[in-house]
């Protein structure tokens, strides 16, 4: 019987020719998927608002939306007990997938993430669809890997093809959509892969649009850029943005402590699974109490961007908005119920930027002209201190309001609130996340069950050396790989290199590691370590 390493040396070969195809197939049954839980929120939304008009009408109908708001709950609570995964943004949980740290369900993920987030978004949860399509991308590129009997390579790049599919479909940005997949989920930015992501994204980009329509996310105009005289404001912008990244990502880290402490005290005199259903009462108890002092937080709040840059909030009720909005919409993530904060943190960059503007107009007297351009940069330089993916910041903003005159202040505001966030200790959000999972469940990097069959399954991992790195000029058996993992090809100038220990590696050099499934998430930080980092 052949190896499975054999199998992936052999696949390896010729894969590239097919995988294409395949991302093109994954790409429209992504599209669909996506543009119907698009359709399927934006009828929760309606209901919502609704049910807003309910619960103010009196006390009959104050009763009735406790009710209703209580039966959510409950459905939420029994598909988060049916499969786990379906909770939060689904982002932590597919870099775990990608590191060898968790193995998902892809049918069940799928099935609950859509009702899961349609029900907590419509009943008026702080929490955005972005994450959950890209998981519900990437499952849908896993399910066609594992039904198709699909070797471990292949399935992870088919994971990464899907996951830019969803965030394509999600925002209508394709390009942003491959480039999130490779900087935040695959790490590489190989020719095949980049190809292969950005095939799929652009169909699912073009069967959503078929369905729900070519209407952007985010319906503004850029007509007065910023203009050079006022870049120091941009500069002094994105400092403020990346101190208010790294106060965010503290934030959902204590909010996430607030839930995990209520859920062990009822864990103390409850039964376990009562914990679920604990911690989205505390959620939906917010919303209820948004639905009659604070309607405009309640949802994922997109609407509120173009209001925001129309100049239709004074001073003083953008900064209410944003304390409100920041920390109810941590809170509800910190629930554990389905939903992201792709959406939220980018409509708190909004509010971030109508703010600014404001306050510029009101101590410098800066005409308020430039509001919406402040609007656009504070999305794009929250999300890079947020997250720390400043190029799927920067295109996503470009593509979702096809405004290239504001290219340069969005990378001056995105750099500098990168270095700031930095510089504040803030790690990238989804890999704070994943390590949080991880430590409470006292792994650290190492997959569950690594002593079974599937753990042995081999995988070719790439990678590229940088210059100044460890590696460049360095020996490959001075690579130290885990025991059991080989560089079997060396790719120099469009030349493939069959290398020995004593191989010498050069930047620039693109290779390729054959290793287990269960030693990905060590052999990545290797590759980090020592082709990435320079010294």
């Amino acid at each position: 019987m052949e190896s499975n390493a054999a199998k992936n040396l052999r696949r390896h070969k010729t894969f590239k020719y097919v995988l294409l195809v395949e991302g093109l197939i994954i790409g429209a049954i992504t599209g669909v998927f996506v543009a119907l839980f698009r359709l399927a929120l934006i009828k929760a939304d309606g209901l919502r608002e609704q049910l807003v008009g309910i619960a103010q009408s009196g006390l009959k109908g104050a009763v009735i939306t406790a009710g209703i708001l209580l039966v959510i709950a409950v459905l939420v609570a029994l598909l988060l007990e049916w499969e786990p995964e379906c909770s939060g943004s689904g982002i932590p949980q597919l870099e775990g997938e990608m590191r060898g740290l968790i193995d998902m369900n892809w049918w069940k993920v799928i099935a609950s993430k859509f009702c899961g987030c349609v029900l907590s978004i419509g009943g008026g949860l702080a929490l955005g669809r972005e994450g959950p399509c890209v998981q519900l991308g990437a499952m849908v590129g896993k399910g066609f890997a594992r039904t198709g009997r699909r070797l471990l390579t292949e399935e992870r790049l088919l994971i990464t093809c899907g996951a830019g599919a969803g965030l394509s479909a999600a925002f209508g940005a394709p390009l942003a959509g491959a480039i999130f997949a490779l900087e935040e989920l695959h790490k590489n930015f190989s020719v095949l892969v980049l190809i292969t992501t950005m095939g799929a994204a652009a169909v699912a980009d073009f069967v959503a649009a078929n369905i729900v329509g070519l209407e952007p996310v985010f319906n503004i105009e850029v007509v007065n850029s910023i203009p050079l005289k006022l870049y120091w404001a941009l500069v002094l912008f994105g400092a403020l943005l990346g101190a208010f990244g790294a106060l965010y990502n503290k934030l959902l880290d204590l909010q996430q402590d607030f839930f995990g402490r209520a859920g062990g005290v009822v864990k103390g005199f409850a039964n376990g699974r009562f914990v679920k259903f604990a911690k989205l009462l505390v959620a939906f108890a917010m919303s209820y109490i948004m639905f009659f002092i604070y309607p405009t937080a309640l949802g994922s709040g997109s609407h509120l961007v173009t209001e925001i840059s129309a100049g239709d909030f004074a001073l003083k009720a953008l900064a209410v908005m944003i304390v409100i909005k920041l920390v109810y919409s941590t809170g509800c993530f910190g629930s554990g119920a389905p939903g992201g904060i792709f959406l939220p943190l980018l409509v708190l960059g909004a509010i971030s930027g109508g703010l600014y503007s404001r306050t510029l107009t009101a101590l410098f007297g800066i005409d308020q002209q430039y509001i919406t351009a402040f609007v656009i940069v504070g999305m794009a330089g929250l999300f890079t201190a947020i997250v720390k993916a400043p190029t799927t910041g920067i295109i996503l903003i470009t593509e979702m309001t096809a405004d290239f005159s504001s290219l340069l202040a969005l990378v001056t505001v995105s750099l500098t609130a990168f270095i700031v966030a930095d510089f504040c200790g803030s790690e990238p959000v989804y890999e704070q996340l994943l390590n949080r999972r991880m430590r409470q469940e006292g792994r650290d990097a190492k997959p569950e069950n690594s002593a079974s069959p599937e753990a042995g399954e081999r995988v070719i991992l790439k990678a590229d050396v940088h210059v100044g790195s460890m590696m460049d000029g360095g020996k490959v058996e001075d690579m130290e790989l885990p025991e059991g993992c080989l560089i079997v090809a060396v790719l120099r100038h469009n030349v493939e290199v069959i290398p020995s220990g004593s191989t010498e590696l050069l930047a620039g050099d693109h290779i390729e590691i054959l290793c287990r499934k269960v030693d990905i998430d060590e052999t990545v930080a290797v590759i980090q370590e020592k082709c990435e980092v320079c010294i």
